[in-house]
């Protein structure tokens, strides 16, 4: 539970980050610099043959659908929506969580389902003023959902897996699931700037500090504790604490010149969040 918790603190200054400081960089660029950065960290614990070859194949598939697609699909959705829209259309992944958890092991699916619900519930309460935009709106929204549905999907995935294999160590062949998302970014990169005919700009200097944090603290570090932390935990919890980073994020969002929230919503919202992760936590983890 630890290292959701640790996560969810690292997590709650991105959505701030990539708004005000990567405006000027296009989606794609910030993904393949950010799962390279990512590569970069867990690269030398590697240990290749610590697993078969049909492993590291879903180990790759893996990455490539968290992290790949997630954000290709999530920074994508920053063309459309400010970053306090892309954070309020995250709030459903819990309910993505809990429905495959549930298809990987229905003898919970009830508890499970109602800690999610009370996450969304609470996300929903705190962003209820924020007001939806008229243009371009389901595409935006549309993006977001692809970005839910591969992140749970892939943390869903690396659990069973990691399930099925508890003899390896995660630092062991975390740089798998780095490799199979940075190569999807690269062939995505690539392929919209030949076929867009796009000549990407280089980061200044200011936008390197924030892609370093991001590549290296919230990405590097943080999926990997946060993928660490989902096997060792109950699936209601997971679910739920998804969005645990929606209140904390507020709050980091308050240092960057964000409007204060509704502090009425605010605050019951916030306890419908802790009110799923409670219930989530009450479910039997993991053997």
């Amino acid at each position: 539970m630890i290292p959701i918790l640790v996560v969810t603190v690292l997590w709650a200054f991105s959505f701030s980050l990539i708004g005000w400081g990567l405006r000027g960089v296009d989606s794609f660029v910030v993904t393949t610099v950010r799962l390279g950065l990512a590569l970069l960290c867990l690269l030398p614990f590697l240990r290749w043959g610590v697993v078969g070859g049909k492993d590291r194949l879903t180990l790759l598939g893996i990455g490539a659908l968290q992290f790949g697609v997630m954000y290709l699909a999530y920074l994508t959705a920053f063309r459309f929506f400010d970053a306090y829209l892309v954070a309020l259309f995250s709030v459903l992944t819990p309910l993505w969580v809990a429905f495959l958890v549930s298809l990987a092991d229905s003898r919970a699916w009830g508890k499970v389902l109602l800690a999610a619900f009370l996450a969304v519930a609470g996300a929903l309460v705190i962003r209820a003023g924020s007001g939806l935009p008229d243009e371009d709106f389901w595409s935006g929204f549309l993006l977001m959902q692809v970005a839910n549905l591969a992140f749970a999907g892939g943390q869903v995935w690396f659990r069973q897996w990691k399930l099925a294999h508890p003899e390896v160590a995660e630092k062991d062949i975390f740089a798998l699931p780095y490799f199979g998302g940075f190569s999807l970014a690269v062939v995505a990169t690539l392929g919209y700037g030949w076929i867009g005919g796009v000549a990407f700009s280089w980061p200044n200097s200011q936008e390197w500090l924030v892609l370093v944090y991001l590549g290296v603290v919230a990405s590097g570090i943080g999926f990997f504790l946060w993928n660490y932390g989902a096997s060792r935990v109950s699936g209601g919890f997971l679910a739920a604490a998804n969005n645990l980073v929606i209140p904390l994020a507020i709050i980091v969002a308050l240092g960057f010149g964000s409007g204060p929230p509704d502090w009425g919503r605010f605050g019951i919202g916030t306890l419908f969040i802790l009110g799923g992760c409670l219930v989530g936590s009450r479910l039997r983890p993991p053997r």
